[in-house]
């Protein structure tokens, strides 16, 4: 009986002894788990987010695709441009482009004779929202041909106006026969008055404003249409006649 009783002493410390051990494994276990995933870096295996650029604005201008977030138009209104209807034709082009524009582009629009006009009147570009385009619109409507064709001053108008916008992508559209005639100053004739241009506007582009050039009746005018070639070359743009 004193045997049987020290033999069950002996199986509960065995026991509990065994528990203890088990008990330490397992806490030991835990920690080094938790340890383990205190570790890992807070963003481990997430995905880098960033924000993607506004896609580009997409019109067509004279049958061509232009993208850009900025449009500035310089359109000659001179006697030539009236002849055969080309500047009806070319505020029905601007009117469709801006008709077209999201309210996150920016634009302006200048004519130009022996003067320049411009919307709007500030020389600031604008937002295409619903009332400024609006006002455009009916601004260009009403804008009548005149004289002269002093090319360099509407080419800068419009390059002020692509200076001062915001936008990434700018694009100017120049519409004309390429002349320079009238009081517009400079030396040579129309040829150094058109070279001179060439020069003035590529040193007032400094923020590299793609122009893009369109002559209409460019017949017999090898000069002119060289100019418009040499001015959309020189300017990161394109250059087409339209017959």
């Amino acid at each position: 009986m004193k045997m049987s009783f020290k033999l069950l002493l002996c199986a509960l410390f065995c026991c509990g002894l065994m528990s203890l051990c088990v008990a330490a494994s397992a806490q030991s276990v835990g920690s080094a788990g938790t340890k383990e995933n205190l570790d890992l870096p807070v963003d481990a295996g997430g995905e880098n987010i960033t924000e993607e650029e506004d896609a580009p604005e997409v019109v067509i201008f004279y049958g061509q695709q232009l993208e850009g977030d900025g449009f500035f138009y310089c359109v000659d209104r001179s006697g030539s441009m009236q002849d055969r209807g080309e500047l009806a034709r070319a505020k029905q082009e601007i009117s469709r482009n801006i008709q077209e524009f999201s309210d996150r582009t920016e634009f302006g629009v200048v004519f130009f004779d022996s003067q320049v006009i411009q919307h709007p009147n500030t020389g600031r570009p604008i937002e295409a929202s619903p009332g400024m385009k609006s006002a455009a619109l009916s601004w260009i409507s009403a804008v009548g041909g005149g004289s002269g064709s002093c090319c360099q001053r509407g080419l800068l108008a419009a390059l002020r106006f692509a200076n001062l916008a915001s936008s990434q992508r700018k694009v100017v559209c120049y519409v004309g026969d390429g002349g320079g005639t009238g009081p517009c100053g400079g030396t040579g004739g129309e040829s150094g008055y058109l070279n001179q241009t060439l020069q003035v506007v590529q040193q007032q582009n400094y923020q590299r404003v793609t122009i893009n050039t369109i002559g209409v009746m460019m017949g017999g005018r090898t000069t002119q249409e060289t100019f418009l070639r040499n001015l959309s070359r020189a300017n990161g743009g394109t250059y087409k006649r339209i017959n």
